[in-house]
Formats: C-alpha cells, sequence, structure tokens
C-alpha cells in the first residue's frame, strides 16, 4: 500500500480500494435517489426522505476540504430545513442533472467554477426561488 492511501486510510477510517465502475457507469447510476414527477426520495443508511421539487426554495453548492481533496456537497433548503449531499453519495451526477433540467436558472458551468481556487470552501448559491 502507497504511503498516501495509508493515510488517507488513517484519516478517513476507511480502506482506499479503487473504483472498478467507469465514470459512464457513476453518471447513469441513479444510486440512492428515486425520481418521479414531482420530486425525489434519498434513501441512505436505512433512511428515507422525500422532497417536492416545488418545495426546494435554494440549492447552495460549496467545497470541503478535505486535507489532500477537496469534496463538494450541496445543501437542499426546502422551507425551514435542509439536508446536505455530498459529490460521494450514489446518484450525485444524476441528481445534479435532473436539477439542472428542473431549475434552468441553474447555471450549467456551476461544478467547474466552484473547483476553483482549490482547497477554498467557495459558497455558491446555484438556485433561490423567486419570491412569490
Amino acid at each position: 500500500m502507497s504511503l498516501f492511501k495509508n493515510i488517507i486510510q488513517k484519516f478517513s477510517g476507511k480502506k482506499h480500494t479503487p473504483s472498478k465502475r467507469s465514470f459512464e457507469e457513476k453518471y447513469n447510476d441513479i444510486g440512492v435517489f428515486q425520481y418521479d414527477a414531482d420530486g425525489f426520495t434519498i434513501t441512505y443508511e436505512g433512511k428515507s426522505k422525500t422532497i417536492k421539487w416545488n418545495d426546494i426554495t435554494e440549492l447552495n453548492a460549496y467545497k470541503i476540504d478535505q486535507m489532500t481533496i477537496d469534496r463538494i456537497d450541496m445543501a437542499i433548503v426546502f422551507g425551514d430545513r435542509q439536508i446536505t449531499i455530498s459529490e460521494d453519495l450514489p446518484g450525485w451526477y444524476q441528481f445534479i442533472f435532473k436539477t439542472k433540467s428542473r431549475f434552468p436558472s441553474i447555471p450549467k458551468d456551476w461544478e467547474l467554477k466552484i473547483m476553483h481556487p482549490a482547497f477554498a470552501e467557495n459558497f455558491t448559491n446555484i438556485y433561490k426561488r423567486e419570491a412569490i
């Protein structure tokens, strides 16, 4: 095991194993999400949460500095509550694709913009529902 993988394992408590899935397989996987016309359900670690698209008031994206890499997270705000998901969550890519389809005002390139500069939080509000 390389020194880098050994360090990651010690800090994360998880053994580093390379993914055997291609990017295309990861991109097309809906993962922990189930979708219908009104919204989606996330089922993870035995818990489920259903959110209707019309209830989402904001989507906020930002990076988390994990010492050696950055991780992109998204806070999904609905009413006075929010849940946070990360790019590590199975189904992330399809969720991003679906949010861009559902909310056309979301910048198409927000992921690229949020990546720079490296190791900076770079908080970005990518969607905010207009006041009615």
